[in-house]
């Protein structure tokens, strides 16, 4: 069930807002460049900045140490390890394969951990398991597998780009099912269309979603952008909320069907 569901800030607005909410769950992207102002939050994830690095580098363009160095500065409870995206769009822009890009996120998940341990980085580190189609989200499972990658808490990729709901269900639910049951499993800016599905939730541990707020940066002449902002994240949340008190409220009949 999800336990934690992180807000991701981008804008200066954005972090204004969490900041007067003083929402404990964060979670903030390396590359965005409002990533210096770190709200205070009990728990605090950081985002390796997977996509933005992709599409117009075809790599990262800063450097291991200083992410990890982020890592340690921001006291972060979990970061995530460095991963290759596979959407189309960087799959064409770079001729390569959604097979090519797990490969190289193996390969750099297990660099970034080798440093990671050598500097002594607290936070915990977070695999992504990468994939476009579902057989690719398979392969990539088999190879984190191979290598004893297969850890209590990871997370899935290349799932907020998309349109469709139900594949973006079927990805998340067919994952957690090859995952050893121990397994906590975060998605990446899964959108609330996709929570709307019990097994979905059932699922997953947390997420995080960065375009709660999407709308009223796009009003036109909005009279206050704080406050819009403010009021859009507060309903944002309430749907959040009451997702979980109805998949809890679902939990609690299965049970006391079977009394």
């Amino acid at each position: 069930m999800v336990k934690i569901f992180f807000l991701s800030p981008a804008s200066g607005t954005q972090i204004k807002v969490v900041s007067e909410l003083r929402y404990p769950y964060i979670l903030i992207n390396f590359m965005t460049k409002n990533s210096k102002y770190v709200p205070s939050a009990e728990v605090l994830f950081v985002d390796s900045g997977g996509f933005p690095s992709s599409f117009l580098y075809n790599s990262y363009n800063r450097s291991d140490l200083e992410y990890l160095h982020f890592v340690r500065k921001t006291k972060a409870d979990l970061f995530a390890l460095r991963d290759y995206p596979c959407e189309p769009q960087i799959l064409q822009k770079y001729n390569v394969t959604a097979k090519d890009q797990i490969h190289r996120t193996l390969e750099h998940h297990i660099k970034l951990l080798e440093l990671s341990e050598r500097l002594e980085v607290r936070a915990k580190p977070i695999p992504v398991i990468q994939g476009w189609e579902l057989e690719d989200y398979y392969y990539c499972i088999d190879l984190f597998r191979e290598h004893g990658l297969i850890t209590d808490y990871m997370a899935i990729g290349s799932l907020c780009r998309r349109n469709a709901t139900k594949q973006i269900q079927q990805i998340i639910i067919k994952v957690r099912q090859e995952l050893p049951s121990r397994t906590k499993l975060h998605a990446f800016g899964v959108k609330i269309s996709a929570l709307k599905n019990i097994s979905v939730w059932r699922a997953l541990h947390s997420c995080d979603s960065s375009a709660w707020d999407f709308w009223a940066r796009f009003e036109k002449r909005p009279l206050n952008t704080f406050n819009k902002s403010l009021e859009t994240c507060r309903k944002y949340l309430e749907k959040i909320e009451r997702l979980r008190q109805f998949f809890e409220s679902q939990k609690v009949l299965e049970v006391n069907s079977l009394v």
